[in-house]
């Protein structure tokens, strides 16, 4: 039997103990979350006083800092999120504390700026100068003529660039701001599933190639926010966008798009599995998965997204499954 331990520190206060966690990451999402559920009354300890009960909707605040490390004593001990507290909500008997990464900073900033003749490295920089926030890796070389953020705080404009350009932003597990294809975020890093042995239970389908329908709609973006766009697949099929930056023919967007479909018309896993709080997983690995009842159906998935529940009813990680890769 597993000894789960806690370690959530907000602000000067320490907790050991918690009702539930939920902390969320997703290469899909621009910031990561977390939800804290805790008694509204606890013992806390004061320096000058030793300890005291407090209600706990008066002592924490929009903005401290969060750090939540969980843990299967002498198994797996991880510090599973940093962040600030972004919302406060008594609902006796428990206080739920919203919480959410760096992003939270960079939504207080408000930006209000024509950049003309730019790129996305240097309007990723703006967004971020002056929070202590550094780009992670290399940035898609993507230029524009011209570039307006108009009255919008940090986190919409991250959005605006995720949503008309394509891109996948979010910090990464460095706290550096990652901003490319989904493709290119995979950490290298592998995890092991066997369905019959450390799933706790799963939600995934066995499809076949042939059976998939498709639209790939693949979208060329030029340097003065121009489109071209070409479309392939199945006309009735579920829908994929692909954004490619300075590219106008119509020829190359058909290569891609082809590309595109054939990794995504595999055969394999699709859906989420929930494991234990170990092995550790968290968004951009591989998730090797094997069922000793069909040995043939092996193979490796990039991980879109993991959610980590944490608390009196156990502990468990709930793994999205996303396209199969090498592995």
């Amino acid at each position: 039997m597993f000894v789960l331990k806690s370690n959530i520190q907000i602000g000067k206060y320490q907790f050991t103990q918690v009702n539930e966690v939920k902390i969320k990451k997703s290469v899909d999402s621009i910031s990561d979350t977390a939800i804290i559920k805790l008694p509204i009354s606890a013992v806390l300890q004061n320096n000058n006083e030793g300890f005291e009960r407090r209600n706990l909707e008066t002592v924490i605040r929009a903005g401290d800092k969060v750090s939540i490390t969980l843990a299967y004593e002498g198994v797996l001990e991880v510090q599973e999120f940093t962040g600030f507290v972004a919302f406060v909500k008594p609902n006796n008997p428990l206080l739920v504390i919203e919480c959410e990464d760096a992003v939270y900073n960079i939504r207080k900033k408000r930006i209000n700026k024509n950049f003309g003749k730019t790129t996305l490295r240097e309007v990723l920089n703006y967004i971020v100068e002056g929070l202590g926030i550094a780009l992670s890796g290399d940035l898609p070389k993507v230029e524009f003529d011209k570039f307006l953020l108009k009255d919008v705080n940090g986190a919409r404009a991250l959005e605006k660039l995720k949503d008309e350009y394509g891109l996948n932003i979010f910090l990464d597990n460095n706290g550096d701001l990652f901003a490319g294809l989904r493709q290119t975020v995979g950490t290298g890093d592998k995890v092991y599933y066997d369905l019959n042995q450390n799933v706790i239970q799963h939600k995934l389908t066995y499809r076949y190639a042939e059976d998939i329908r498709l639209r790939v709609k693949v979208v060329g973006i030029q340097k003065d926010n121009t489109k071209v766009e070409v479309i392939l697949g199945d006309l009735d099929g579920e829908q994929r966008t692909l954004f490619r930056y300075n590219i106008k023919d119509k020829a190359r967007l058909k290569a891609i798009g082809e590309a595109e479909l054939s990794d995504l018309k595999f055969t394999g896993y699709d859906g989420n599995i929930t494991s234990f709080f170990a092995p550790y997983a968290t968004r951009g690995m591989t998730a090797v998965l094997r069922d000793q009842l069909f040995p043939d159906r092996v193979g490796a998935y990039f991980i879109i997204a993991v959610t980590v529940i944490f608390g009196v009813n156990g502990a468990r990680r709930i793994i999205e499954l996303g396209t199969k890769v090498n592995g």
